[in-house]
Parts: C-alpha cells; sequence; structure tokens
C-alpha cells in the first residue's frame, strides 16, 4: 500500500494540477466571477464577430497555422518523455501497488494527460480551420448558434486545453525533483500554483471592478 508521506505528497500535487485549475475554469464559466480568462474570452469572440463580418478567412488560417504548429511540438515532446520512461528498464519503475518511488509514475500519468489535451486541442483548432469558410447559416444549422459564437466556442475550447496541456506538462517536469528532495518538489509545486494565481490567472482585474 500507498505510505502516508507520498499520499500527502500526490494528493498535494492534484491539488495544485487539477483541483485548482479545473476550478479556475469553472469560475471563468460564470459571469459574475471576473478573471484573465474571461477578458481573454470577450477579445476572442469580439475578434471572430469582426471576421466573420468581414469574412476575412485567411487571418484566421494563417494565425491558428501557427498555434497548430506549437502544439504538435508540444504534444510530440509530451510522447517523447513518455516514450523515455516507459524505456527505462523494468527494474527501474517502481511497483504502482507496493512500496516505491511514485515520482517516475506520478511524471508518467501527468504526461499522458498533457499529451491528451493537446490532442484536443489539435482537434478544436483544426475543425476551425475547416469550418471557418463555411456560411454563417450552416454554422447556425450545426450548432444553432450564431456562427460567430460557435467558431468562438471552439477557439477557447481549443485554448483551454492547450494552457492544461502546456501547464500539465510543467507539473510533469517538476516531478524529477520529487527523485532528488521532496520538500524541495512540494515548494516548487505550491509556488508555481501561487505564481499562476497571481501573475496570470487573476491578475491585473482590480481595474475591472
Amino acid at each position: 500500500m500507498i505510505d502516508l508521506p507520498s499520499f500527502v505528497i500526490i494528493s498535494i500535487y492534484a491539488v495544485c494540477l487539477w483541483g485548482y485549475h479545473y476550478l479556475y475554469f469553472f469560475l471563468t464559466e460564470k459571469e459574475d466571477v471576473i478573471t484573465q480568462r474571461n477578458r481573454i474570452n470577450e477579445a476572442i469572440r469580439s475578434w471572430f464577430k469582426e471576421i466573420i463580418e468581414e469574412r476575412d478567412h485567411l487571418l484566421v488560417i494563417h494565425q491558428l497555422r501557427n498555434v497548430i504548429m506549437a502544439v504538435t511540438f508540444l504534444a510530440t515532446t509530451s510522447v517523447l518523455l513518455i516514450g523515455l520512461l516507459f524505456g527505462l528498464s523494468p527494474s527501474a519503475l517502481p511497483d504502482p501497488f507496493g512500496d516505491g518511488d511514485y515520482a517516475i509514475w506520478l511524471m508518467m500519468f501527468t504526461l499522458i494527460y498533457s499529451f491528451f489535451n493537446f490532442l484536443l486541442c489539435l482537434r478544436h483548432f483544426t475543425r476551425i480551420t475547416f469550418l471557418v469558410r463555411s456560411s454563417s447559416e450552416s454554422l447556425e444549422d450545426i450548432s444553432g448558434l450564431r456562427a460567430e459564437t460557435y467558431l468562438a466556442d471552439l477557439f477557447i475550447r481549443g485554448n483551454r486545453e492547450y494552457t492544461l496541456g502546456r501547464r500539465s506538462m510543467l507539473y510533469g517536469l517538476l516531478g524529477i525533483i520529487w527523485l532528488l528532495n521532496t520538500w524541495v518538489f512540494l515548494f516548487l509545486i505550491v509556488g508555481m500554483t501561487v505564481l499562476f494565481i497571481v501573475s496570470y490567472d487573476f491578475s491585473k482585474i482590480s481595474s475591472r471592478l
């Protein structure tokens, strides 16, 4: 069975990575809660509205092409890291149901989670490149929403998956520190989460209040 210190470390890790981020994206959907993501989403919706009105499809395709290249690179990197971990000799991998070092398994699971988020991100962005040239009436028939709203929602979902994939990769790589020092690992995990909260997710919102 898992020992108590490892259980506490994994619990803190799960709260920082999955607990906080899913709560953050849940709050982002609330109109009465102001986050940086809310403001970015509003800008994205206004951008797609102008794109639909001006029929400037090539701008969307060119910009998404650059984003897709970045996501593909990160997804490939996560696969290579997973392959590196799987390439370890069986004796180097701890028994997940016994007493052992759980850092390897935590890194592996997090990188797999990161990879699937990148795949979902690519799915949403690629769909936009196909649908952006469709007529507004066709898009409204598909979703029941206005064309700009449907495309913006696809982009916002892709952006959310991209954020989860990128940040989970960072958390996963920090698992290496657990192999060296437990306390430093916990400090970095909590510190990075606080950094996201203060500097990226809720920064500069007081001027809006």
